[in-house]
């Protein structure tokens, strides 16, 4: 059982990744959720960080989808993502559900290719993925885990060796 700010959360993601707005999740649309993220920074869409991201993504759909028992081709609608992501959770398995497209995240974040992120860098990230500044700042929080006030690109394997 989910709590219901979890699965308002898991709900608010379901919306973020529906890029077509009609009700249900495809490979298409977290391919087309990395294109509008590589977009919005300025990334070339056939640079090494935007393929590692669309690699990530396509990653995190096929894995929901094998979660809820669909096709990797098929579509996953509101409730079959939220049961996916609170099964992905409770069983440990999250990380490998999102790690690829975390980490490409953070890469693309990379706005100046030094290999760290900071706050600001990430928070442009996040606010092009429909984020608030507060939501972005918290994630940040979650992903710097030595809380020096930045990421370090190297510390995420980026899916496709990206």
């Amino acid at each position: 059982m989910i709590t219901d700010a979890l699965r308002a959360e898991y709900e608010h993601r379901f919306t973020l990744y529906d890029t077509d707005g009609d009700g249900y999740l495809t490979a298409q649309d977290f391919t087309d959720r990395a294109r509008l993220l590589t977009e919005a920074v300025g990334e070339p869409a056939d640079s090494p960080k935007a393929r590692a991201l669309d690699a990530g993504m396509r990653h995190t759909f096929e894995q929901l989808a094998a979660l809820a028992r669909i096709d990797a081709m098929g579509r996953l609608d509101r409730k079959q993502f939220v049961e996916a992501f609170a099964h992905a959770s409770a069983s440990g398995a999250l990380g490998n559900v999102v790690g690829p497209s975390v980490a490409a995240t953070i890469a693309l974040a990379d706005s100046d290719g030094d290999g760290v992120v900071s706050q600001e860098d990430f928070t442009v990230v996040h606010r092009a993925a429909g984020h608030s500044d507060a939501q972005a700042a918290e994630a940040f929080r979650a992903l710097d885990q030595d809380g020096d006030g930045r990421l370090l690109v190297e510390a995420w394997p980026v899916a496709g060796g990206a």
